[in-house]
């Protein structure tokens, strides 16, 4: 699963915002204006570079600072001036300046709105803030902008309100998330198994295949409620594990209805459970502990030598079907030594 909206979306909103905003007496010819909005809407993603020095790396760097508020003007300003000269100097930075703008900060916007968390001001905070309306690869949202910009294209006489038009229809489509967000957070509240939720964290997630899917998260000291719902669901999906992917998924959100919470422990059940608190405290995993919100353990494997155990955050979770981010510890019985690992497509691989 991936764990963020994908370029190519990103890319394609910056194209729509850049058509959106062109002035009648704009000296850059629309195909120019546009494919310079294309470019620059994908490019705070080339932090994806990050991953060249390995996975937690990528963690920490990943919406970093090509992903702050703080930092857009210097990134328009630096990109700007890259267009100017890659043009040859034909049209002004100048030109090139408002488009870059509204390309990058609709790219932080459609970041912010999903629940992987953004580093808006960077360098100055490391606080991740995320408005979860939307889950990371949804065709309404990228329907609603490739729409516009085909639309705009085909119909050149009222491209820029048609464009305009695209960016008003995908912003009310996340206002309408919003509203489906809170009335998850009221089925969360409404069903909770927790009698003290003064003490209790409650969450609401987007999920794949469709807007109305919906994973509550309660939170506690030791442990987590879940429930994966669909807001307007009247009957249960049926699926098993020889059914495809997509089946299985939708079979996870079941009717708001139904009081169907798990219980996921954090740090495992019995004699595992100081194990658990000794691999996560452990200093090796302080990059794990600053990405993960809802950490708990995903897997344990028990061999004749040592035992492992593997954490995942339930952001990411899908119950029974697959996580990203999987990251633990193997520890020898006898010795009591610790080897830190993550998971890679059910395979150990060291931890970087």
């Amino acid at each position: 699963m991936m764990e963020d909206m994908d370029t190519l979306t990103h890319a394609l909103s910056g194209m729509l915002v850049a058509r959106a905003s062109r002035r009648v007496d704009d000296e850059l010819p629309v195909w120019l204006r546009s494919w310079a909005g294309f470019f620059i809407g994908a490019f705070p993603d080339i932090d994806f570079v990050s991953r060249l020095f390995g996975i937690t790396a990528y963690l920490n760097i990943h919406r970093g600072i090509t992903h702050s508020v703080v930092l857009i003007p210097v990134w328009a300003l630096l990109l700007s001036w890259l267009l100017a000269k890659l043009s040859r100097n034909k049209y002004s930075w100048k030109l090139f300046l408002p488009v870059c703008l509204l390309s990058l900060s609709i790219h932080i916007f459609a970041d912010v709105i999903t629940a992987y968390g953004t580093e808006v001001l960077a360098p100055f905070s490391n606080i991740r803030f995320t408005i979860p309306t939307t889950f990371i690869i949804d065709l309404y949202f990228t329907g609603i902008i490739l729409f516009a910009i085909l639309l705009s294209t085909f119909i050149k006489k009222y491209a820029k309100p048609i464009a305009l038009a695209g960016v008003v229809c995908l912003m009310g489509y996340v206002l309408l998330q919003s509203y489906w967000m809170r009335l998850a957070l009221e089925h969360a509240y409404a069903s909770a198994p927790v009698d003290k939720m003064q003490n209790a964290n409650v969450a609401v997630i987007p999920q794949p295949l469709s807007p109305l899917n919906w994973k509550l998260i309660i939170s506690t000291d030791d442990r987590y409620y879940i429930r994966y719902i669909n807001l307007y669901r009247d009957k249960p999906k049926t699926a098993v594990p020889t059914d495809g992917l997509f089946k299985r998924i939708n079979a996870l959100y079941t009717p708001a209805y139904q009081n169907d919470w798990h219980i996921v422990p954090k740090f495992g059940l019995g004699p595992l459970q100081s194990l658990g608190h000794t691999i996560w405290e452990h200093d090796r995993m302080k990059p794990i502990r600053r990405f993960m919100e809802y950490p708990a353990i995903y897997q344990v494997d028990q061999f004749p030598e040592m035992q492992c155990l593997w954490f995942a955050d339930q952001r990411f979770v899908l119950q029974d079907i697959r996580a990203p981010f999987i990251f633990g510890a193997c520890q020898h019985r006898e010795s009591k030594q610790l080897k830190f690992l993550r998971l890679v497509d059910d395979q150990p691989a060291l931890l970087d």
